[in-house]
């Protein structure tokens, strides 16, 4: 079974999970058995994981096979650096292969082969009945690559996590293999299949990754695998936690396989700062002859300092192909140094180092990341073409080599990152390094952060009796394949959620959507709204006889501090201060009183609230009830606001200037269209001390504290934006559209009519215009509405109108009771107006929204790009006029017309000629165009909505969340 080795200071204690010793057992601290794929790279990666779970205080067994232990053991000094930590010891496992076998090049599968026939029941056997059956294993860390370890830790009992040392875009490659086989793109190795379809059941990965790197690749990975942790980049991680005084590049020891010639080091030493071409194709890449020849020529006649490294058995060669032609020896003399194996992060941190050419291993890349060097990647197998095409295509680091060995390009890709694009290569190199830097050093810059992981993985919990252990996991990690207590009595009383809206019509109506999703899934909900709200509701909808179905649901009130004639939607903040200030305390004293609760139902388990009301995550915090917050405004202008201390620090805020149309360049993700009038509309004030924007700049920031934040979105609409939240709000639920997520839920399908829920309005609605649009030919109406908010001016009114009028277009619009300032508008029409409205138009105080939308005749919409109107009009495939009023519709309309392209965006402009046009190229000149691509995003959405999709699958991760909440508490 292999040797075990143990800390120099002493034997780590036994802890032993036995029914017969339930006390010692519950008292146990964590012990972690880590295994990783017997190759260079994830070793190395996952001692660095080793030391860092040590460096923690958790117990740690690394299981290394025979002939990696061997090689460490020669080459490293890695015993002696380990015998710090007295938790921490080595075992070992044969791997199978006679120790002579090389394990690389063209023989490195064999290794896969060996594992399976060998190492698989070995590991099984040592788990089960022998050297580590009675050490008390509470979890396991094993590579990704092993499938067999679900079923081993199934069987003892003990939870598994997979650590893929690989890429994430390289994996979700794998991942999507069944997809590529379908779809009939192409045939793949069975072993591969295994391992992809493999991964997923694992209770959480962790991934060696930087989340400002590979964001939006992790967002999709966490459709399949939702509990994932991107800890890296490792190497930087460990010497930002080894302290300040230990972070040079020599700190942490080496953990290579072969043996380091450090005089590369003293050469480098004489070489000018960026001068020198470092060169490695990694541990187990192998090239021909010709193709060593190639890389030295085209090394030579680039006329640059080169360091390469050449590994022993690197090149295969044949018979009388070892003469080296004497100008290859004299370049190298004069410009080189090649050594058998080099110290590569000492190597990468050098000053004189300023271009990598790579094999794109992952730990290189990450390694060459980290340090800001720009690199050349000629890939050799596995992830490393996906990574090589990653560098440099998406992330623009460097430039991708694959399937070229030609000494004239590769003369001319050295000289193009060294000299001719080096300021170039430079610059987003250094950028990606300081963002490294920053997700190693940084508890909130990274997403998922190593505390987090370390605290959630390997808990330290004192549990009563031992058969709560798994369970203590099984709340912790989904989905758990492999537990035999799942169906443990997970209590007597269904969770009970709370959900507070700020109140207003926007918000009210998507956080009932909400309400109505989690009662579908048959949790007990109240639904706090403000008396004010209360009155509305009970008057122009069906909202108590329709959540009479719901045996778990109540509707409860709460005062907002205001007498009932304020106008609130046009006085915001005072609304938002009297919530602050009066409703707060009325709150706290809902929560603790007693009152709601029931026979039927217990204390209130979790809080959802409206993100804007941080109160309500202090009471909550105060009382120890969960809380998550919901943002009902976009993704987008969400990190508009999360940004809004960097545009005032970058002086982009307050505006300098009266140029609407200058670029905003410090919101990341949003560089290359973002101008000032596309800020919310506070921005424009020039006083930073505005109520607005100190209110957005302080709740927004506010966000990060809760258990999780949901938002009103799909991923393939924002999901690069949600990738940014994510840095800040790492268990972020994108579960939109909501409307039709219900909708879907009620029905069983995404193809629900919108009649199938009722209205949650706070106006009557006309249902007249229904029977309007039934009269008309399809796509020939445009639909106009500013929303529940919106007020225009007279003159406004006037141009829109006259606009419409002339556009000889038919028009459904509804015009608020109060939305034109002033009143009494209907008075003063003109002539012509009346007329033309007669012949090609109908207006109603108030529509039936989603169900106008929906309606075969309309085929424009005339929005103030509210967010749920807008969502609203991207799932029925409308496309839009964008005329923002204020708050996140400047954002949203930008977004629509230029990055989304899903409609025109008409802000800052009311005059008859332009909307006159406008209407024209939607709904005539460029109709076919914003169709189109207004049903490719409807497709989408829907999908997203389908089992298995984004906002399904998050729904679905929510609402275990919430049941998980509920148990731990």
């Amino acid at each position: 079974m292999g040797t075990v080795y143990m800390a120099k200071n002493g034997k780590p204690e036994n802890c032993h999970y036995k029914q017969t010793d339930k006390k010692q057992a519950s008292m146990a601290s964590p012990h972690v058995l880590i295994f990783p794929l017997p190759l260079q790279g994830p070793v190395n990666s996952m001692l660095k994981l080793a030391e860092l779970l040590s460096l923690a205080g958790i117990q740690v067994t690394f299981l290394n096979t025979d002939h990696i232990h061997r090689r460490l053991l020669r080459h490293t000094h890695v015993q002696s650096r380990f015998s710090r930590y007295h938790n921490f010891r080595f075992q070992t496992i044969s791997d199978g292969l006679p120790e002579d076998n090389p394990r690389s090049g063209e023989q490195v599968m064999e290794i896969f082969g060996a594992i399976d026939a060998v190492t698989r029941p070995l590991f099984r056997e040592m788990m089960i009945s022998g050297a580590l059956s009675s050490s008390g294993v509470t979890c396991i860390v094993a590579d990704g690559i092993f499938d067999f370890a679900v079923g081993v830790a199934k069987e003892i009992g003990v939870p598994l996590i997979y650590f893929d040392t690989i890429s994430p875009c390289g994996l979700w490659t794998y991942l999507c293999v069944p997809k590529l086989i379908e779809a009939g793109d192409l045939p793949f190795e069975a072993w591969l299949l295994t391992f992809s379809s493999a991964n997923p059941t694992s209770p959480r990965a962790y991934s060696q990754h930087v989340w400002d790197l590979e964001g939006p690749i992790l967002h999709q990975m966490r459709t399949l695998c939702p509990n994932l942790y991107p800890i890296g980049p490792l190497q930087a991680h460990l010497k930002a936690r080894l302290g300040p005084g230990t972070t040079s590049p020599q700190s942490p020891s080496s953990n290579s396989l072969w043996e380091e010639d450090k005089s590369c080091m003293a050469w480098l030493d004489a070489q000018p700062p960026k001068s020198v071409i470092y060169i490695s194709i990694g541990s187990l890449a192998l090239m021909t002859m010709d193709q060593l020849m190639e890389f030295w020529y085209g090394l030579v006649n680039s006329g640059k300092r080169f360091l390469w490294v050449r590994r022993p058995g690197s090149v295969a060669q044949k018979e009388g192909e070892n003469q080296i032609p004497s100008e290859l020896s004299k370049g190298t003399k004069e410009r080189g140094c090649i050594v058998a194996w080099a110290p590569q992060e000492e190597v990468l941190a050098h000053p004189a180092v300023g271009v990598f050419l790579t094999h794109s291993g992952w730990n290189s890349t990450l390694e060459s990341i980290v340090e800001g060097v720009p690199m050349i990647c000629w890939p050799y197998f596995a992830d490393q073409q996906v990574n090589s095409r990653f560098v440099g295509e998406v992330w623009k680091l460097g430039m991708d080599m694959k399937d070229t060995c030609d000494r004239t390009i590769i003369e001319k890709m050295v000289r193009d990152v060294l000299e001719v694009r080096r300021d170039e290569f430079m610059q987003s190199a250094n950028l990606m390094a300081k963002l490294a830097r920053e997700s190693s050093l940084s508890e909130s810059s990274c997403p998922c952060s190593f505390s987090e992981a370390k605290d959630k993985a390997f808990p330290t919990i004192q549990f009563n009796d031992v058969t709560y252990i798994i369970p203590a996991f099984r709340i912790i990690f989904t989905p758990t394949i492999y537990l035999k207590t799942s169906d443990m009595d997970q209590g007597s009383l269904t969770p009970h959620v709370l959900i507070f809206p700020l109140p207003l019509q926007g918000p009210v109506n998507s956080m009932f959507k909400l309400a109505e999703l989690l009662c579908l899934s048959g949790l007990n909900v109240t639904f706090l709204v403000t008396e004010h709200i209360h009155g509305r509701l009970l008057r122009y909808t069906d909202i108590q006889s329709r959540f009479v179905r719901y045996r778990g649901f109540r509707l409860e009130t709460i005062s907002d501090g205001l007498e009932e004639d304020h106008p609130r939607g046009d006085r915001f903040m005072e609304l938002f201060d009297s919530l602050k200030y009066k409703t707060k305390p009325l709150f706290r004293e809902l929560l603790t009183s007693g009152r709601l609760n029931s026979e039927a139902r217990g204390p209130v388990t979790c809080v959802i609230a409206d993100g804007i009301m941080g109160f309500t995550g202090d009471v909550a915090s105060e009382i120890g009830v969960p809380f998550v917050y919901s943002r009902t405004i976009s993704a987008c202008c969400l990190w508009v606001f999360f940004c809004l201390p960097k545009l005032i620090e970058s002086g982009e805020l307050p505006f300098a200037g009266d140029d609407l149309d200058t670029p905003i360049k410090s919101i990341r993700g949003m560089e290359n269209f973002l101008r000032r009038r596309d800020l919310p509309s506070f921005c424009r004030t020039g006083d930073l001390s505005h109520p607005s924007i100190q209110l957005y700049k302080t709740e927004s920031q506010e966000n990060p504290r809760a258990h999780g934040l949901i938002l009103n979105t799909f991923d393939d609409l924002e999901g690069p934006i949600c990738s940014e939240i994510r840095a800040l709000c790492p268990n972020l639920y994108t579960i939109g559209p909501l409307h039709s997520h219900l909708k879907s839920k009620l029905s069983g399908t995404t193809t629900t009519t919108s009649s199938d829920t009722s209205s949650s309005s706070l106006w009557k609605e006309d249902r007249s215009c229904i029977t309007w649009l039934d009269a008309q030919p399809s796509k020939s109406v445009i639909y106009i509405s500013f929303g529940s908010l919106a007020v225009l001016t007279w003159d406004q009114l006037m141009e829109f109108w006259h606009g419409v009028i002339n556009s000889k277009t038919r028009f459904l619009w509804v015009i608020r009771p109060d939305s034109v300032a002033g009143g009494d508008w209907e008075t003063r029409i003109p002539a012509e107006i009346s007329q033309g409205t007669k012949e090609k138009g109908y207006i109603v105080g108030w529509a039936p929204q989603e169900e106008v939308l929906a309606h075969q005749a309309v085929g424009g919409f005339l929005t103030h790009s509210g967010w749920n109107s807008t969502l609203e009009s991207v799932i029925e495939g409308v496309p839009m006029i964008c005329w923002p009023y204020f708050m996140d519709q400047q954002v949203n309309s930008r977004f629509v017309g230029e990055a989304w392209r899903l409609g025109l965006d008409m802000k800052d402009a009311c005059d008859r000629v332009i909307v006159e046009e406008m209407l024209k190229d939607l709904m005539e000149t460029r109709k076919d165009e914003f169709i189109k691509r207004a049903d490719e995003m409807a497709n989408l959405a829907r999908k997203s909505l389908a089992e298995g999709g984004s906002s399904y699958c998050n729904l679905d991760r929510l609402i275990k969340d919430i049941k998980s909440m509920s148990q731990q508490g």
